[in-house]
């Protein structure tokens, strides 16, 4: 019962730092200048990256589609916390079910991430090469990663692909 109690105050620690830690990455990337942007960061990524007014509105479509993904994954997660939450609430909670919820909770916010990275490989495909070179250095500047702008922040080990490099 103890290893239990472990447990779930565990994934509930995990799952916290896990909502601060994206709480934290979509302001720095969302917010303005009031939100601890860098200097000079309170400029539109349309007008650092000298975006065609094509490739604005499909940026805005990308975007669009990007918030809709997300939100239907959000309701998916909260729908898995309440299972969760019910599953403990039980007399004698089932240790097998807490960790069918919690993989899939797991699997959601890997999807959720994957949605992320997805967006923006779909936006660096969209851009010209000094579109892109620009485009990666802006978000290692709005992410604090100014000393390796190689690799988009956040997307994993070693940040993520570029879109010519092969899956």
């Amino acid at each position: 019962m103890m290893n239990q109690i472990l447990r779930v105050v565990f994934v509930l620690s995990l799952a916290m730092n896990l909502g601060v830690l994206g709480t934290a990455a979509y302001q720095r990337y969302a917010g303005g200048p009031a939100h601890g942007r860098t200097p000079g960061a309170g400029v539109s990524l349309r007008d650092e990256l000298r975006l065609t007014d094509e490739q604005a509105r499909t940026f805005t479509e990308l975007h669009a589609a990007l918030q809709a993904r997300v939100q239907a994954l959000r309701e998916q997660m909260h729908e898995r916390r309440q299972a969760f939450f019910g599953i403990l609430a039980a007399p004698s909670p089932d240790p097998d079910a807490i960790d069918l919820v919690l993989k899939e909770m797991n699997r959601t916010q890997l999807e959720m991430q994957r949605a992320v990275a997805d967006y923006l490989l779909a936006q660096m495909r969209q851009l010209a090469p000094e579109q892109r070179a620009a485009f990666v250095q802006s978000m290692a500047r709005r992410s604090g990663m100014e000393e390796d702008p190689q690799h988009l922040p956040l997307l994993g080990p070693g940040g993520a692909r570029r879109p010519e490099e092969p899956r």
